[in-house]
């Protein structure tokens, strides 16, 4: 199997954006589908709203007033919108259709390849979150971020959301070799980033020892870090430890997603193919 570190790094890179390209084009090329779901795609925001002004009313529910919780739900809108925008599909059906033993004598990375590809389709996305989320602002004007610096740790957690979603989503179908199937597994993933979020209801409406279990894993920061700074219930200090153990996620996934590889790649080495 050819060795990806062999390749200069400058093709590297040249690959990687080709890898980019195309899975942007991809998604692009259904071009009904992606301007509808672009138009669309904020309907979800807005039916979260008009339920949540109905619960909180005058009142407060978890610490959250309806000036917060607009937006709270903003943020959890474009978050979901990143978490769920990937192309797990087609990671997980290169490993399904055998299509992995070929990408195994390519000089390329497996999992820097679906990388790239993911950052392709994940551009295809940021649209709907853009548009749904001025949208949303200019209908129910949510609450401003708490200071400025709040508003750029803010945008900075989001950012780092991209390589979080990629991370679990690689790992999800990493367990392909295993199963032989992806959409139960892919069915538990969103479950899990979903209800552990934040993005379902906020965490502070939870038990104390389940707040507890959700912070000892990745998904929280999807929603309830990037929330929590933009409002201000963490000061900066607090705001930065937040980015860095998302930060440390990310690697953790990466690094901890070669392992898992090295592994399976065993499991196809035994099955001969």
């Amino acid at each position: 199997m050819a060795d990806a570190l062999t390749i200069p790094k400058g093709h590297r890179f040249a690959a990687d954006r080709a890898l980019a390209l195309i899975s942007l084009k991809r998604r692009l090329a259904y071009k009904t589908t992606w301007l509808f779901s672009i138009t669309l795609g904020g309907w979800q925001l807005l039916v979260g709203i008009v339920v949540w002004q109905n619960i909180i009313g005058a009142g407060s529910v978890g610490g959250y007033d309806w000036d917060a919780m607009r937006a709270y739900l903003v943020i959890g809108f474009v978050t979901s919108t990143i978490a769920w925008g990937s192309a797990d599909w087609q990671m997980a059906g290169r490993i399904l259709d055998g299509l992995v033993s070929i990408d195994m004598t390519k000089p390329v990375d497996f999992q820097r390849a679906r990388a790239a590809e993911y950052i392709g389709g994940a551009v295809s996305v940021v649209p709907t979150a853009v548009l749904g989320a001025v949208a949303a602002w200019l209908l129910f004007d949510p609450q401003d971020p708490a200071t400025p610096l709040a508003a750029v740790l803010t945008a900075v957690s989001v950012l780092l959301i991209f390589p979080m979603a990629f991370g679990i989503g690689y790992l999800s179908i990493l367990l392909c070799f295993w199963t032989r199937r992806y959409l139960g597994i892919q069915w538990a993933k969103d479950g899990f980033v979903s209800f552990f979020s934040g993005m379902m209801v906020p965490l502070s409406l939870m038990p104390g020892w389940l707040q507890a279990l959700s912070w000892c894993l990745p998904f929280p920061h999807f929603t309830t870090t990037p929330a929590s700074i933009y409002l201000g219930r963490v000061d900066a200090l607090e705001a930065l430890g937040l980015i860095a153990a998302e930060a440390a996620w990310v690697v953790v996934m990466w690094f901890g997603a070669r392992l898992i590889w090295r592994r399976a790649i065993q499991k196809v080495t035994i099955h001969g193919g």
